[in-house]
């Protein structure tokens, strides 16, 4: 069958009566299967609008959490389900309730950083990652470490300026803003 094939099929009546019975049983597995045989560029594209196209059809739009077992929770992001494990029984597995603060604020500072550059005529790749240092003890977060990668084409732009402009740039984040711990912020140029 090929790919043609399928896509016709996909506007059948058949396909309108059938797809809802089977799609909850065959997604899981053809994405467990396959997700990973899509070239990388393809797959971010590809996860991107499955994330759209759920959350697009969610007629809720709320964040919430639904306690599920001792570290565990149930996340609904906008429609978005997300099983969730932190605290001391984190997994690499599972979305930690910190793998979604470090992304939010990562967004936050890749946001603020791309305007402020967008407002002084600077075209950049922007890229932010991050890390924290927490003490369960204390049970809080000690130090956030943000790293701001850039990748500048313009190569007569001084670098000491552009890097307290980036800082000053991502000082705008209202996430980092709320914080109450030390953020580090490297900038990185590619």
């Amino acid at each position: 069958m090929n790919p043609e094939m399928i896509m016709e099929m996909m506007n059948s009546e058949i396909a309108k009566e059938m797809a809802p019975k089977i799609m909850p049983k065959m997604m899981p597995l053809a994405l467990e299967k396959f997700l990973d045989k899509i070239p990388e560029n393809e797959r971010k594209i590809f996860i991107t609008k499955i994330v759209d196209i759920i959350v697009s059809k969610d007629k809720n739009k709320k964040i919430s959490a639904e306690f599920y077992d001792m570290f565990e929770t149930l996340l609904n992001i906008k429609g978005l389900s997300i099983h969730s494990r932190g605290g001391k029984g984190s997994t690499k597995e599972k979305i930690s309730p910190m793998d979604l603060f470090l992304a939010g604020l990562c967004g936050c500072i890749c946001i603020a950083v791309g305007n402020t550059l967008k407002e002084n005529n600077i075209e950049a790749k922007i890229k932010v990652d991050g890390s924290v240092e927490k003490s369960f003890e204390e049970g809080r977060i000690k130090k956030v470490i943000l790293n701001i990668y850039l990748k500048i084409d313009n190569t007569e732009l001084d670098k000491e300026e552009l890097k307290k402009l980036v800082i000053n740039g991502s000082k705008k984040c209202l996430i980092s803003n709320s914080l109450n711990c030390e953020i580090e912020r490297n900038i990185i140029f590619e």
